[in-house]
């Protein structure tokens, strides 16, 4: 990316004297000469505060702001503009200081806060004149931490049409500062084929079918063997639900897909025994209030059931991991078609960790032995759907518009740039006999009603299940978090099982463990820098998000710097390995590994919630599923490919 360098001369219009020197005159510009171009109203991963604004010269000349001025209506922030803007070029204002963007210095720091409920931001020159105005956020996503940007500079004023939420990752979030803008939702690289593909599909009993929300390389497909890949998941996981005849037992991190919604509260009303359980969440984190909010407005829809009313034979009954307050913005309230008030919900005063809350409590959380409540600090990760108990619906995928379609406009228009995703569904009652047993620890009893003494999560919970079964011919192994020690099975299973190739696509990786095991296979060693290459396949793609922290075993595997850190961690690789950042739209949100593809040496995939973590084995509640099959592992392969090309890795 371009590195913007300050411009200290104030240059509008430039006439050459008889000596042939040039001199600087300003000139009045005129509306659309120069745009505000993108900005990250959210600020960016690393911190909300990290905003940063940037502006564009449309005009065939340098541009003076000298005497300029950038500011809110409602007078925060409220900036007075210095320097310059060279012809067709790009102009960075970092909040507060210079730290904001790792790859682009700024070309000039202010401050003030941007609020993410929306602002009026006029752009003036040195005489007043309006040269831009932005009145309203029309694109951009918290969550992601996607900045708004212009579909075209040329598009100045206030028209909603002329913005979209940008799909380019940057160090920070996605974006391009510094750059021109990136919001299309097409692929881009290895993939250019955005046509839904379902070659693998089937209903029978033992069927396992594995979808791919994102592009898939079929030229790697062992003979009839093509992925399904361009997947809607959503249609997927609607598929199921509606199909639903008997029960639905549903674990969701978070939900905020409304026909989705839709659907659980349609089949509750046929007579569906329907459970559902959500993460509770911290509904005071200022990252995600928004966001929170929202997901809790479409858990009371849930609560209230197809005729809104508590206490009747409709209601849907959710737990969580940690009570959850109605929200009682009755602006909210209506676009869910809610009742004004939450006031048929008991309101509480209760302690929640440590903090004493209050409020209309419309869902129950576990409880601890004095009648308080667990935080919820950590997590109930979980994604998965039991139906009918025998269909297993599982994986990476969060049931959110983020991710899966990247941003309501997307959704509206069936655009599928959310995050990276996989999802597998499995036809085994055996196998869905295990889940239930996970929820039903969750929940606390084995009948429609949770019981909030008896249940159990994160680390309160044990090892109660069977960790293998043979599906189809298939073996299968099946692990939860915590308890099992997910991740330490996948350190055994490299150290033993992997004979000849491990490939990966990781969105957080910690796990010292299984670092070592791998480090071992690809070069001899577990002994830090030390090691010659034995010939092992290593190959993988992290999310960038992570890719640069201290902790990631990325920095491990390729010998760099963590950002941040003056010094080289202590644990490196001898030979560099063939990992790579990612190239995605947006997150690379899955955890897949595939040991040995394309080989007799038993052919394996893991995949599932699980990060590969501390968090991910001994806090969240997670699922990790391990598939011994050729033809499955090499679905993953297909798609792991495009991953691996797109982020700049060779395939042979």
């Amino acid at each position: 990316m371009k590195k913007i360098t300050t411009v200290l001369a104030a240059v509008a219009l430039t006439i050459f004297t008889p000596m042939g020197i040039p001199t600087e005159e300003a000139s009045a510009a005129t509306f659309g000469d120069v745009v505000v171009n993108e900005l990250a109203w959210m600020g960016t991963t690393v911190d909300y505060n990290d905003e940063w604004i940037e502006l564009y010269n449309n005009t065939g000349s340098s541009v003076s702001l000298e005497g300029w001025t950038l500011t809110a209506v409602d007078g925060t922030p409220s900036i007075p503009l210095t320097g310059s803007i060279p012809t067709d070029e790009y102009f960075v204002l970092e909040r507060t200081d210079d730290a904001t963007l790792s790859e682009v210095t700024a070309n000039q720091i202010y401050s003030g806060a941007l609020s993410n409920s929306g602002e009026i931001l006029e752009l003036r020159d040195a005489s007043g004149a309006l040269v831009d105005e932005v009145d309203a956020w029309h694109a951009g996503d918290n969550t992601a931490k996607a900045s708004m940007a212009r579909l075209e500079p040329a598009n100045s004023g206030t028209e909603a049409s002329s913005w979209a939420t940008a799909t380019h990752t940057y160090a920070e979030g996605l974006g391009t500062p510094g750059a021109a803008n990136a919001t299309s939702g097409s692929q881009t690289g290895a993939c250019q084929d955005t046509t839904e593909h379902l070659n693998q599909v089937s209903d029978a009993p033992d069927a396992i079918n594995v979808y791919f929300n994102k592009c898939a390389l079929d030229q790697y497909a062992s003979t009839g063997n093509e992925a399904n890949y361009n997947v809607n998941l959503e249609d997927r996981l609607l598929n199921r639900i509606n199909a639903a005849e008997a029960s639905i037992d549903f674990a969701t991190y978070e939900i905020n897909l409304p026909k989705v919604v839709d659907a659980l509260i349609a089949k509750a009303a046929e007579g569906v025994d329907v459970r559902v359980i959500a993460d509770a969440k911290d509904a005071t984190d200022p990252h995600y209030i928004e966001r929170f909010e929202l997901m809790r407005l479409y858990v009371e829809e849930m609560v209230r059931g197809k005729d809104g009313m508590v206490g009747t034979a409709d209601d849907i009954t959710v737990f969580s991991d940690s009570p959850m307050l109605a929200v009682e913005d009755q602006t909210k309230r209506a676009d869910h078609n809610l009742p004004a008030f939450p006031n048929d919900f008991p309101e509480r005063t209760i302690m929640i960790g440590n903090t004493e809350m209050t409020g209309y409590v419309f869902v129950e959380g576990e409880q601890q032995s004095d009648g308080s409540y667990y935080s919820p600090g950590t997590q109930m990760h979980n994604k998965f759907a039991l139906i009918d108990d025998k269909w297993v619906f599982t994986g990476s995928w969060n049931f959110t518009v983020t991710g899966l379609y990247g941003s309501d406009e997307n959704m509206t228009n069936g655009v599928l740039d959310g995050n990276q995703q996989h999802v597998v569904e499995v036809n085994s009652s055996e196998l869905a006999g295990i889940y239930e047993t996970e929820f039903n620890e969750m929940w606390g009893s084995h009948t429609q009603n949770p019981n909030v003494e008896q249940a159990d999560f994160s680390s309160r919970k044990i090892d109660n299940t069977a960790h293998e079964v043979t599906i189809g011919g298939k073996t299968v192994e099946v692990f939860f978090s915590p308890g099992d020690d997910a991740v330490g099975r996948m350190a055994e299973l490299v150290k033993t099982e992997a004979d000849l190739s491990t490939y990966f696509t990781i969105f957080a990786w910690s796990d010292q463990a299984l670092v070592n095991e791998l480090k071992n296979k690809w070069e001899g060693s577990y002994v830090d820098q030390q090691g010659t290459l034995t010939g092992f396949d290593v190959k993988g793609v992290y999310d960038s998000s992570f890719w640069n922290q201290w902790w990631s075993a990325s920095i491990e595997m390729t010998g760099r710097t963590a950002t941040g850190s003056t010094n080289n961690p202590n644990t490196r690789w001898a030979n560099v390995a063939p990992v790579y950042k990612d190239a995605e739209s947006r997150k690379l949100h899955s955890k897949t590994m595939i040991i040995d593809a394309d080989t007799t040496s038993d052919p394996t995939v893991i995949v599932g919630s699980t990060n590969w973590s501390t968090n991910g084995n001994d806090v969240n509640d997670e699922n990790l599923i391990i598939i011994h099959d050729t033809d499955i592992t090499n679905q993953f392969v297909q798609e792991f490919n495009a991953r691996y090309t797109d982020a700049g890795g060779m395939v042979q």
